[in-house]
């Protein structure tokens, strides 16, 4: 036998065995894939636990293949779920499937029940009881007082249509409300407060918010926003009663969701503002959330 014959036989019998690892990988794999049954058997665990005000995530983030069966219940389809916002809801589904059929709670949270639904199992979890969402300010945002101007300039915004303020006649962005926007890599539910023109300050301002232990803001752009070279930084302040508990200043391309705790214990109920402020205002889609925790 020749050398050219030998090593021709070697690559042929290494291929072979790639091929048989190959399909037994394949096999493994497809063996942990849940069947359309267990799929039925987990929307059905859920459909006959369901409450108000629940929500439903799934892992890994891939077994949100399975969304369609929970259809007309509230599910984060995120790649990843964001436990910040999972945490204002009471009670939180798990929808799991191999290799991750136990999900472990984030830190604080407690396990109320386990179902196996075949290749799949059914986890329900509830948020730390003792730090309880005392206001969102995107829940209340009909609530706020929204203007534009200093001085004798200033001028209140009275028009709410589709749940936003405008300034005068509704307009299409320059106003203030609940969207849904990309942010950071995902798609979140938001106060819309587009920055105005010309260093012209928009201020959104809550009286009488519920006293708590945390003022949490975040505040980011849309990544239209950050992918346009156009526009000038956008300074982002808030404040709490006459004090500036925040202020952060987010260049014309900057992306993130940044995140600030605010320590307002003992503070009783809190007069909570938002003033963003910029010079020149294209694509400015400033975005925020303002929430007191218990």
């Amino acid at each position: 036998m020749t050398a050219g014959s030998t090593t021709r036989i070697a690559v042929s019998l290494a291929l072979i065995a790639g091929a048989a690892a190959y399909a037994v990988m394949g096999a493994i794999q497809r063996s942990g894939v849940p069947d359309e049954a267990s799929w039925d058997q987990a929307a059905q665990v859920v459909r006959e636990g369901w409450q108000d005000g629940d929500l439903i995530v799934f892992a890994p983030a891939w077994a949100h293949a399975g969304a369609p069966r929970f259809q007309g219940l509230h599910a984060d389809i995120a790649e990843l779920p964001d436990w910040y916002e999972a945490a204002k809801h009471p009670r939180v589904w798990v929808v799991a499937q191999a290799p991750h059929r136990e999900p472990v709670p984030p830190y604080g949270w407690q396990a109320l029940a386990r179902t196996e639904t075949g290749g799949m199992t059914v986890h329900l979890w509830t948020p730390p009881a003792d730090q309880p969402l005392v206001w969102d300010g995107l829940a209340s945002i009909r609530d706020a007082k929204v203007a534009h101007g200093d001085g004798p300039a200033r001028q209140e915004c009275t028009t709410w249509q589709n749940n936003r303020w405008s300034c005068g006649a509704a307009h299409p962005w320059q106003n203030v409300g609940r969207v849904s926007r990309d942010i950071q890599g995902r798609e979140r539910t938001v106060i819309w407060a587009h920055g105005r023109d010309n260093g012209d300050p928009l201020e959104i301002r809550w009286p009488g918010v519920p006293a708590g232990r945390t003022l949490t803001i975040h505040v980011g752009l849309t990544q239209r926003a950050i992918e346009q070279a156009a526009g000038a930084p956008v300074v982002f302040e808030v404040r709490v009663g006459d004090r500036v508990v925040v202020q952060r200043t987010l260049g014309f391309n900057e992306g993130g969701w940044f995140r600030h705790d605010v320590d307002v214990t003992g503070q009783g109920a809190l007069d909570v503002t938002v003033r963003i402020v910029t010079k020149s205002n294209p694509f400015r889609q400033l975005c925020f959330t303002a929430d007191v925790w218990g």
